[in-house]
């Protein structure tokens, strides 16, 4: 029988700069457990706070929690308190030479010191938790929790004792047998709530009795407001509704909230939804319409029609109350949208902040060429994405999509522009299903090069190379071999304050997919600063570990080397493109160089501003890499 732990971490600061009392924080999240309890499965909770709560303290707690479980068991684990990052410049990798997160443990006294649990200890554990039970989930209300590896950092010239000690136990603990956890491909199945991005920081709200942690309080009202029906909601539409919620409650957007990890599961459940390339609809403050956070730089179009998703849903898996919009404007990284049918709200919002959208009908369907009955025809027409071409094939030229056949019992698809690899399905309705799914994928990455191609040929603020894992930097139609590692090197200029940046691998089946999962918007990166995709901290390079390792996805043909492509976007705002890429929690996180402090002030900052949509994105650029995998 499965049961559901739950450790509750709470870390107060008495130091007069920085004070913190986690109290009004854990009270709440208890109470929240135990009303689920009520309604589902009940929690066991473990609740460290005071002067329990110190490095040792939590440490022993995890072990304890550990030791307990089952297979099938859920666990989270769930910290409020500050986050930090520090550079430690005495020890060797892998605590050495990159920045290194923490969460803080409890100090006794007024005085500042360097106590905590680090990222990869914290990371270690997690792992080993969802390779028993296969179902964690970690939320961290504190600053720079978004990828527990990065942040502005400071400097350590000196280490203490503790983690000396640590790194000389390093090797014993993380060796071959479980040094795989590290690697974030090894442990893509912890669910992460991050209160804040890895730049950004996470806001409490003040009171006589302590702090109130803004994740935790909107995180808790997000599940009251939909009856603690944990059946009917995924972590996707919870994240979408707590960063949204939140940034409209507190009228900036400078607290960015973040989800890792398998984001179609329902809560607290190894049970997904089905896959949905989704987009979060931000209303007007009165009366109907609003924005869909995301624009022209992710490939919306005037006249492209959506659907707002009830996170509460019927047994058939459909919304409950559709709202049909229809974009009007489009800006950069926001797109005005208007309600088409009748939905008249008054002066209410149309739907809460943070409601899903999905795609209805793209304003400019890709035709696919059909040779088969009129049933496939019909599946075509009803794609979001597609339409059937009824011209002459010789007339096409290089705007049609795909070529869907029917041989035999077989369905076969061909890339007609792009060139991606052909596949074959079974003709029965789930085949049909799959050569939709495939031909809409090549036309979301068409739509996805049209946009960063024509804007790469203005350069922008950021560069990007890349790398045959440790050799000399790739040129375009450079041919690779299954079983290469890639690396990718995005540097940002030094006239930039900052850019966010988002990098997509487009496989040679055509499937797009983001190679830095741990922050799906985006990875802010500092100006002057250059980052590496296909790194982490726990892997050895002497045995060829670093990069991300090049594969033949399964099912598609041999026959001959495919397209493979690689498409950077960068922003001085968060980049969602959840409507377009497979968000992928396999793919992998990348480790840092060490990064200066961040300047006093932020892009955005906490100055309240009107509920007058997204924050405009200012300027924005695309990179393009074109070459070819050998099978």
């Amino acid at each position: 029988m499965s049961r559901n732990h739950a450790l509750l971490v709470g870390v107060a600061d008495q130091n007069p700069q920085e004070p913190f009392a986690p109290g009004p924080s854990l009270d709440l999240m208890t109470t929240l457990l135990e009303d689920l309890g009520r309604v589902g499965p009940a929690w066991t909770v473990t609740r460290l706070e005071g002067p329990q709560a110190t490095r040792e303290g939590i440490l022993a707690a995890l072990a304890a929690l550990e030791s307990r479980l089952e297979p099938h068991d859920a666990v989270l684990f769930y910290f409020v308190g500050h986050g930090g990052i520090v550079e430690i410049r005495d020890l060797d990798p892998p605590f050495g030479g990159r920045p290194v997160f923490y969460v803080t443990g409890f100090r006794p006294g007024t005085d500042w010191y360097f106590t905590g649990v680090l990222d990869l200890e914290l990371s270690l554990i997690l792992s080993r938790m969802d390779r028993r039970c296969g179902n964690v989930t970690a939320i961290l209300d504190c600053c720079y929790a978004a990828t527990v590896v990065r942040g502005p950092s400071w400097p350590l010239p000196e280490s203490p004792e503790w983690l000396r000690e640590l790194a000389s136990r390093w090797q014993g603990l993380a060796g071959d047998d479980v040094e795989p956890l590290l690697h974030p491909r090894g442990h893509p199945g912890v669910v992460r709530l991050a209160g804040a991005s890895s730049l950004g920081k996470s806001y409490a709200a003040r009171s006589a009795e302590g702090h109130l942690g803004h994740l935790t309080r909107v995180f808790a009202e997000v599940l009251n407001a939909a009856g603690l029906d944990l059946a009917q909601l995924s972590w996707e539409a919870v994240a979408h509704r707590v960063r949204e919620q939140l940034i409209w409650d507190r009228y900036f957007e400078e607290q960015w909230v973040t989800l890792a990890g398998p984001r179609r599961r329902l809560l607290f459940s190894i049970l997904e939804v089905p896959p949905r390339h989704q987009v979060a609809f931000v209303p007007r403050e009165r009366g109907g319409g609003g924005w869909l956070r995301a624009g022209a730089m992710q490939g919306l179009e005037v006249g492209d029609r959506w659907q707002l998703l009830d996170p509460r849903r019927n047994d058939g898996g459909l919304p409950r109350s559709p709202v049909l919009l229809e974009v009007t404007a489009v800006d950069l990284s926001r797109a005005a949208v208007e309600a088409i049918d009748d939905h008249d709200t008054g002066d209410a919002p149309l739907a809460p902040p943070g409601t899903c959208a999905v795609l209805l009908g793209a304003s400019h369907r890709q035709p696919v060429l059909v040779d088969g009955p009129r049933t496939l025809r019909q599946a075509v027409s009803d794609s979001s994405w597609l339409e059937p071409f009824s011209g002459d094939p010789d007339e096409a030229g290089q705007g049609l999509l795909a070529v869907l056949s029917l041989r035999g019992d077989r369905l076969e698809v061909r890339s007609a522009g792009e060139n991606f690899a052909p596949a074959r399905f079974a003709s029965d309705a789930g085949g049909v299903r799959a050569a939709i799914d495939l031909m809409q994928d090549w036309a979301r990455v068409r739509r996805l090069l049209r946009v960063a191609e024509d804007r790469a040929a203005h350069g922008g603020p950021i560069t990007m190379t890349l790398h045959p894992g440790r050799g000399r930097a790739l040129e375009a139609g450079t041919q690779l071999h299954v079983g290469d590692r890639l690396q990718i090197s995005i540097s940002c200029s030094k006239e930039q304050r900052s850019q966010f940046v988002n990098v997509v691998l487009v496989d040679v089946a055509g499937r797009p997919t983001l190679v830095d999962g741990a922050e799906p918007e985006g990875r802010e990166i500092l100006g002057g600063e250059r980052v590496l995709f296909g790194q982490h901290p726990g892997a050895r390079p002497q045995r060829g570990q670093q990069g991300l390792e090049l594969a033949w996805p399964p099912g598609v043909d041999t026959d001959r080397p495919r397209p493979l492509l690689v498409i950077a976007l960068s922003s001085n705002r968060p980049i969602p493109l959840g409507h377009l890429v497979d968000l992928d929690p396999t793919r992998a996180l990348f480790h840092d160089k060490p990064r200066p402090r961040r300047a006093a002030s932020r892009r955005i900052g906490t100055e309240p501003r009107a509920r007058t949509g997204p924050e405009l994105c200012r300027d924005w650029s695309a990179l393009v890499w074109r070459g070819e995998l050998a099978p």
